[in-house]
């Protein structure tokens, strides 16, 4: 079973139009017996819709709410096709498409079920998701969970013949299933070609390679938070999770780049590639404000107030919202200035988030950032020596914010109220790594102590310096000490003061 929304329509709409809205169809497949266009009561602009993501357009400028509103509906109706597949799989013809649509649309035509049906684990992770305070990118995050425990479902019905109508549900998650979720959610990269199917019911951004164990203990967090969440509301006795060992996440130190690095950047010449110019103010920027990439996207001309960026951080804005404001200096003025002409509100003309790392990859090596450096690999989990253009990414802008205004500081506190963080979060703990110019000034603390020379006394001979004790030198001129020989290394009181 495959299920597409889609914009089928003959009308043509500019693409500055962002008000019409047409009809969102719904494309229901089952092998090629069944192809059924069907169309739903969602009303969407065509330009925002993201087929290829199955959302509205995540870097378009819109209203929020209806942003909101159509996702939430798009995934609703999905989940209320695939519950009743899994109950109806063995009956599917043509017809059937539409009858799940009317029965959605109008429940009350139909017969309700007198006994509580079993609720899928996914439809209440729906639930939680729509009922638990969240902020928009810890949703969309929760939905990438999702989507890669839709795609463990569809998994075990591909690979295990007595299977075939395998099912999620909340109260049967147990230790070893979610060892099973683990493994898999570990390999999937390998089941891309060999069941392409999974990823055209739940499709994946992510390229095609091994997920790291922060990425795997991060998921796994997230699932068991909302497992508690059921829990605490009353919808599952289940706790799965308190005999499941997770560890604590592995990082390296932070990699950054110094300030005279940033301004070897802003001296290369990118006259020949108007692209890697752009990325590259982009970054500069970046590393000037120290913004996440995600909130750097949202960042408009109404966010530069008396010639300060102001923003709320996208993450944080469901537990601690506070407003965040760094002042501009020349350097990033200076940027701004040269696309103030362009239109649109938005600062910059942003690509994709994917290209942005992938161009400032190439930035770096063309400007000669090439340092060895030493970083954590994810996956290994083992250290590893990289140049530094080959570890470049947006995040290293707000690293290098974070990590230069610390050493010039030294404190974090006022740090903190420029970057967002949480003063005494471990993330922010993890920049206070000396640098080599720290570490220089600290084993120097280390040298040999200068001797001082000792000042004649003419009214009282003080007692001797403590280095007078062990060096005999010391003591000429002092004639009621006298060293008694080298075998003993003691002094002898002889009288006097």
């Amino acid at each position: 079973m495959t299920i597409r929304f889609l914009i089928r329509t003959s009308v043509k709409f500019k693409p500055t139009d962002l008000e019409s809205k047409v009809p969102l169809s719904l494309r229901f497949k089952e092998g090629t017996a069944v192809d059924k266009f069907l169309v739903t009561k969602i009303m969407v602009n065509p330009n925002l819709w993201d087929s290829k993501n199955q959302q509205i357009k995540s870097r378009m400028v819109c209203d929020e709410e209806m942003r909101q509103m159509v996702d939430t509906e798009v995934t609703t109706i999905r989940r209320f096709f695939e519950d009743a597949y899994q109950h109806d799989r063995d009956n599917i013809d043509k017809n059937w498409p539409k009858l799940i649509l009317d029965k959605y649309y109008n429940p009350s035509k139909y017969k309700q079920e007198t006994v509580e049906e079993k609720k899928t684990l996914l439809s209440l992770y729906d639930y939680y998701l729509e009922m638990h305070p969240l902020s928009d990118i810890r949703i969309r995050n929760n939905r990438v969970v999702m989507r890669v425990l839709q795609r463990y479902e569809l998994f075990v019905r591909l690979t295990h013949p007595r299977k075939r109508k395998f099912t999620l549900y909340i109260d049967d998650v147990d230790n070893a299933m979610l060892h099973d979720i683990w493994k898999y959610v570990k390999n999937e990269h390998v089941y891309r070609d060999n069941y392409p199917e999974l990823f055209e019911a739940a499709p994946e951004k992510r390229p095609s390679k091994p997920r790291g164990e922060n990425t795997l203990i991060d998921y796994f967090c997230k699932i068991r938070t909302f497992f508690r969440w059921c829990y605490d509301n009353g919808l599952t006795q289940n706790r799965p999770f308190d005999k499941f060992h997770l560890d604590e996440p592995v990082y390296g130190t932070p990699v950054f780049i110094t300030l005279e690095e940033r301004d070897k950047l802003l001296d290369t010449d990118f006259s020949d590639d108007a692209r890697l110019a752009l990325q590259r103010d982009i970054f500069v920027f970046q590393t000037l404000i120290g913004c996440r990439v995600s909130d750097l996207y949202a960042l408009t001309r109404d966010n530069i107030i008396n010639d300060a960026v102001e923003y709320i951080a996208g993450k944080t804005v469901d537990g601690n919202p506070r407003t965040i404001r760094v002042p501009l200096n020349s350097i990033s003025h200076a940027i701004l200035d040269r696309y103030k002409n362009r239109e649109g509100k938005s600062l910059f003309p942003f690509t994709t988030q994917q290209d942005y790392n992938e161009d400032i990859k190439e930035v770096f090596k063309r400007a000669g950032l090439d340092r060895m450096v030493t970083i954590l690999n994810p996956t290994t989990r083992r250290q590893e020596q990289k140049k530094l253009y080959e570890v470049a990414s947006s995040h290293m802008a707000r690293r290098t914010f974070v990590g230069n205004l610390y050493l010039e500081t030294k404190d974090k506190g006022l740090v903190a109220t420029l970057s967002g963080h949480d003063p005494n979060s471990d993330a922010f703990n993890r920049y206070w790594a000396p640098n080599e110019e720290v570490r220089q000034e600290m084993m120097e603390k280390l040298e040999r102590v200068t001797e001082k020379p000792v000042e004649p006394n003419t009214t009282k001979q003080a007692f001797p310096p403590r280095s007078s004790r062990f060096n005999p030198q010391a003591t000429v001129g002092i004639p009621w000490l006298q060293h008694q020989g080298p075998l003993h290394a003691h002094w002898q009181y002889t009288g006097g003061p």
